[in-house]
This record gives C-alpha cells, structure tokens and sequence, in this order.
C-alpha cells in the first residue's frame, strides 16, 4: 500500500509530487477524525483501501472517537476495491522444507502461543489422534479428596482425572501438557490440558478441572477427542506448534501443490481486533474483521452455558447508535461479535447484511448471563440484528447451548431475517440463567430466521430455539423456518429439539413458526414453564416425540392452540414428560383447535403418566377419549392436514386445498435474508458428525 501517515489523508491515491495521498495506518485515521469533529460540520467518512491491515494491538474506540447525531461517523471499505482486512493476525515467511511435503518454520521469540491456522483465507486444523470420538468414564472415589465432589451418595466423581479404554492415551507425548483433550459433555465441551497418563490404571490427569454436577464433567459414556498431537500429525493440511523448543517451531503438512512460501499462511496474534467503550453514531461498512487469537488457558477451559467467558473478536460496551452493515467477521477462534451495556431506546445498535462464519466459538451474542448487580437500564437492549448470515461456528469451542445469535439479560431487542446454520449446537438463544437468577430478557422479537443443520450429531440438550427467561415478558419467537437438528446420536446423547422452552420460561408467543426433521421433539416446555402461548404452528417429523412437557410442570403450564402436528415414527407426546395429570391436566394446560395426523394414516394416542414416573404410561386414550377423560383439544380434530408433499427432499408445507379449520396459512417465502451469498469454499468440519438420515429420519 502507498500510504504515509505524514500525508494529509484527502486523496486516495499519493498524487504525484509525493505531498499528499491516503494514511498508512487505521490509529493516524482515527486521529484525523478526531481532529476534524472540531473543524468542519456534517457526516465524517474514514475510506480504507482494499488489502490486508495487520495490527500492532487491537483497534481500539472510546468516546472521543465517537460522532454525533449531525455529524456520524463512517468507517468503510474504498468503493469498488475489495473488502479491506483488518486482522488481528500475523502473515508467516521464511518457511524452510523439510522431509517429503513437510514444511518448517522457526518463529521469533516475541510470537503468542495460537491454536489456529488459516492457509489460503480456510481454516486448517492440529492432528486429532483419531477420527472418531472415544468414550470415557468418571474416576469415582469413596472418601473426600481434593478436585473431587460428592455426586452418588457415598461416591466421589473427580473434575481433574477420567478414565479411558485401553490405547487411548499415551503417557509419552511429545510436550503432554500442550495435548488437548476436547470432553463433549451434554450441551457443553470443555478443553482441558493433558497433565499426565497413568497407562498402568488408565487414567488420564489434568492440568485443571471441568465443571461439575449431574449434566457437566466426565460422565459414563460420554465421549472426548485428543488434539494438538505431534505424532499424530500425518494427514496433509495439518500442523502442529512444537512450544518445548526454544525457539518456537511451526510444522505444516502440505496437501499436493501447496507451497507457503507463495501462499498465504495467517496465524492470530492478538485476543481482540475491534473493541469500543462508549462509543456512539459510528457505522462501520464494508469491512473485513478476522483472525482473533483465544487459546485454552494452561488450567484449560471448563465449558458452561453460552461459553460466556470467551471474548468477542469485535466487542462493543455501553455503546450506542452503532451499526454494521456488510460486514465480515470471520477466522474467529472465540465469538465473533457482541454488544454489552446499556443503549437507550431509540439508540440502540443495527447489525444487517453481514456475514458471520467460520466461527471459533459463537456469532453473535448480546448482553451476558443475568448478575446480581443488573438492572433494566444497565442490560444490553434496543439492538435490531436483521438480514444476516451467521453460519459454520464452533469450531473451536461447539458447546454452549445455543451460539448462533445469543441473547442474555437484553430486553427490546429483534432478530429478523437471519440464517443461523452450520453450528454444533443450536442456533438462539433467549435469556440464558443457568444460576436461576431473574433475566430482563423480555419484549424481544425473534422473527423471519432460517435455522437449520444444528447439532449434527456433535452435543446434545438444544434446539433452533432455547429460551430459559423466567418472570418475562413479551418475547415473541413467530415466522421462522427451522429443519435439520440432530443431537449426539450415541446412547447418552438426547435432546435435539426445534423450539425449547426451559428452566421456566414464562409468556413467551410461539406462533407461525415451520419445525420439521428433529432428532428429538418438535416442541419442547420443561421446568415449570408457565403463560406461553404456542399457536398456530406446524410441528413436522420429530424422531422421538412431537411435544414434550418437562419434569416440574404445574398450573398455567402453557396453551397450544391451532397447530398442527404431522409426524410418523415418533410419537405425539414424547417420553419421558411429565403428563401425569390424569383427571387435572386442563388445569395444568390447553390443548384445543389442533389437528394430529400420524402420516401412516394410524390414528393418534394421547396418555397421560404415572405421578412420580414419568416413564410409565397410566392412560392411552384415542383423541374422542382424550377429550372425554381430560377435558383437553375438545374442538381438535385427528385428520390429515392436506399438506402438498411434506417428504424429503421437498418439504413442501402448503395446503392442497383448505387448511385445518382455524388455521391461518403462513408463508415462508419472506424467511431468512436477501442479497447475501456465502463464500464459493466452505468451511471445514472440525468434529466427527452424526446426521439424520433426511428420508428416514434415522
């Protein structure tokens, strides 16, 4: 680039006297627009010419950068040039080679560990010891010891050591502390470090603990991977980071062809590229933000719920009136974007017509888990996040529930018009509370998304949609389009869902929203939900059941009215639910104006359980008794809804001639965004998938 941050910063190209032309650098700009704020009136642009922009540190917004609301800020890409890279990232020379298609690099003392590589702008992965997950057992002891906690009576599950099969692990890897071990839990994944391995008892020991409790830590049959594996590395487009020596050395595999003395090798070197504190009416546009460099802490990584300890590549805090518009982020080893802190309303923040991919961990994410010290105007609120697509994340980090678009303690906010697809966990997320403190998630709008290819097979426990926002209300979940979630297929794995109302969520609309082809249930209420309203929906092809009512139900539980439930192998209630409500369960919840068609033309059953069992079935009854006994779908009918071709591959939900009576037809057309594409190469898997069989539903 011809840039000189002694020029004047007024012409995009150096004139040819060498007296003025375009800045080098992105701070010398940020000081002009300071300067100018004072000097001239009305908006304020920042053009940035196409190329790659390597930072020193990342770029970094406060107050004082801020516009106003006659003079905003723009900071954009040069029309007509392509999208300029802001990357947080380092460009690797001087590759030597070495035996066969082997390459070595020896890297300069001031680098920063990274566990990232991308070659040729794709992501390219350490050596995993094996291509298929393994399974391990808890270490349980019978009397108090240090890093373990009582979980069975008399038993103690230890957080810091697991057992594994026999050939597994080895005790002589190379630099064993830098060997990871990647434990798929139920819906989170830790990373933790190697310490040591027992060969004679087979247990392997580490550098820290994971979570613990009856749904975290090392579980019977759960199962986990071992990466960054020297002797493992022997598949071409590998590398490995050998940081027992001194200095660094840097290996890659070349796949045939490939040369990265004449390619392009970036690794991460910075934790952020672009954070902002305060900062208000900027736009940024047309950009390019990538290469953010998390890595597993030397104690490891103990996943939770929503990974929320895990920065954002562009972070912005208590900012308000800032918008993205035709922004890529991607290369992200931890989230891609997040907004935090209070923006008032009206001032808000706008993310539209961006793509978010090839995500280490989550895309975007507003506010955080809910505090003992939040309150309604100091939550993150007032964003609109419209006509986006965020797609093929964690793949760094899968776990966490929900990812795509994540929202915490953050009321008014709308997401319309996303596609959220390709993650190993579900794709939103509604006012996550694990700890069971109140969330001010309320009145936010989930609208228009396309949602699909969740899960694959990779955690389990999650869904299009998972909401866990008690004492809420008017959250809306209405118009969307969501197909294609499967969790963990093993015998431990469960909990592929569509829509997923937990841990109490309360009033929350359900309406109008296209759910087929889970590996689990259609509809799921659990934990003594309370006031929601599901309505007018279709509910398609669940594996196992098409609506779940979970363990702790009670009054008031919810009210489904006008959907329609067309489904085959599965059954309409899913087991184990907490349907025991025989000669009550009208005061536990609604059901009326539906329709139910078992595609095979069999007629649908309705039960109830025993109290205190939910496994066992006290009542079966046909819909003409279910109505009877349990006061329940009084004006619910039992026939065919008249679907135009509901089976793979059409997916056709349209009506042949009238709907169900009551039903309102809705369209799908308008669902997910317009004017985007995804980039011609697609991102690498980064786990051993497990998907439905789309004709089958196996």
């Amino acid at each position: 680039m011809d840039g000189n941050d002694s020029f004047a910063g007024t012409l995009p190209v150096p004139n040819s006297e060498g007296t003025n032309g375009p800045f080098k650098t992105l701070t010398r700009a940020q000081q002009a627009v300071r300067f100018a704020k004072g000097a001239v009136e009305g908006p304020i642009t920042v053009e940035i010419r196409g190329g790659n922009y390597f930072l020193s540190a990342p770029l970094s917004f406060a107050a004082a950068d801020s516009g106003s609301a006659s003079q905003p800020i723009t900071w954009e890409g040069y029309p007509g040039d392509p999208q300029p890279v802001i990357s947080g990232g380092v460009q690797l020379t001087g590759w030597r080679s070495s035996s066969g298609n082997m390459w070595v690099l020896t890297l300069p003392a001031s680098f920063q560990n990274f566990e990232a590589l991308y070659y040729n702008d794709q992501r390219r992965f350490r050596p995993t010891t094996t291509s298929t997950y393994l399974t391990l057992n808890p270490v349980l002891v019978s009397q108090p010891e240090t890093n373990c906690t009582e979980v069975y009576g008399s038993e103690y599950r230890c957080s810091d050591r697991f057992q594994y099969q026999p050939g597994d692990l080895s005790a002589a890897y190379h630099d064993i502390t830098d060997v990871e071990i990647v434990s798929f839990e139920n819906w989170t994944v830790s990373r933790m470090r190697l310490q040591s391995v027992d060969q004679t008892q087979q247990i392997a020991y580490l550098t820290g603990n994971v979570q613990t409790g009856k749904y975290y830590g090392f579980i019977a049959g759960h199962r986990y991977l071992v990466q960054n594996v020297m002797e493992s590395l022997a598949t071409p487009g590998q590398w490995y980071l050998d940081r027992a020596t001194s200095p660094w050395t840097l290996y890659y595999l070349a796949n045939p062809g490939e040369n990265p003395n004449t390619d392009t090798v970036i690794v991460p070197q910075l934790p952020q590229v672009l954070v902002a504190s305060g900062l208000q009416y900027v736009t940024f546009t047309n950009l390019t933000l990538a290469h953010d460099d998390y890595t597993v802490p030397s104690a490891g990584l103990a996943g939770i719920s929503g990974e929320t300890e895990v920065p954002s590549a562009v972070s912005f805090n208590t900012s308000s009136d800032i918008t993205l518009n035709g922004v890529t982020i991607d290369h992200t080893q931890g989230w891609g974007l997040e907004f935090e802190g209070t923006a008032a309303e009206g001032q808000g923040n706008t993310v539209k017509n961006c793509l978010l991919y090839d995500l280490g961990t989550g895309g975007l994410r507003l506010g955080q888990l809910a505090g003992a010290k939040d309150t309604d105007s100091t939550v993150a609120q007032y964003n609109n996040i419209s006509n986006n697509m965020i797609f093929s994340g964690g793949r760094f980090l899968p776990g966490g529930e929900n990812t795509g678009i994540w929202i915490g303690s953050s009321h008014h906010d709308t997401a319309s018009n996303n596609a959220v697809y390709d993650f190993y966990t579900g794709a939103i997320e509604l006012g996550e509370s694990p700890r069971g403190e109140p969330t001010f998630t309320h009145d936010d709008v989930i609208e228009y998304n396309l949602l699909y290819n969740l899960g694959q097979g990779v955690t389990s426990d999650m869904g299009c949609f998972h909401a866990a926002s008690a004492d809420n209300t008017g959250n809306e979940i209405r118009n969307n389009l969501c197909h294609d979630v499967t969790n963990d297929l093993s015998p431990v794995g469960y909990g592929g869902n569509g829509i997923y109302l937990d841990n109490s969520t309360q009033n929350v609309t359900v309406e109008n929203n296209l759910v087929y082809r889970v590996s689990d249930t259609a509809l799921f209420l659990n934990d003594g939900s309370a006031g929601n309203i599901v309505t007018n929906n279709i509910f398609a092809y669940g594996k196992y059941g098409m609506l779940r009512r979970g363990t702790t139900g009670g009054p008031g539980d919810f009210t489904a009215t006008y959907n329609i439930y067309y489904y085959d192998i599965g059954a309409l209630q899913n087991l184990p639910s907490n349907w025991s409500c025989a000669s009550d369960c009208a005061q536990q919840f609604t059901m009326d104006y539906n329709t139910y068609w078992v595609s095979s033309g069999t007629a649908s059953e309705f039960i109830t359980t025993v109290a205190g069992n939910p496994n066992q079935v006290a009542n079966a009854y046909n819909l003409a008794g279910w109505q009877a006994a349990e006061n329940e779908d009084i004006h619910s009918q039992d026939a065919n809804p008249g679907f135009s071709d509901p089976v793979y591959p059409a997916d056709d939900y349209t009506f042949e001639g009238s709907p169900p009576p009551g039903f309102v037809p809705f369209s799908t057309a308008d669902v997910g965004p317009t004017g985007l594409s995804a980039p011609p190469t697609p991102v690498p898997e980064a786990f051993p998938l497990q998907l439905l069989n789309q004709s089958t539903g196996f």
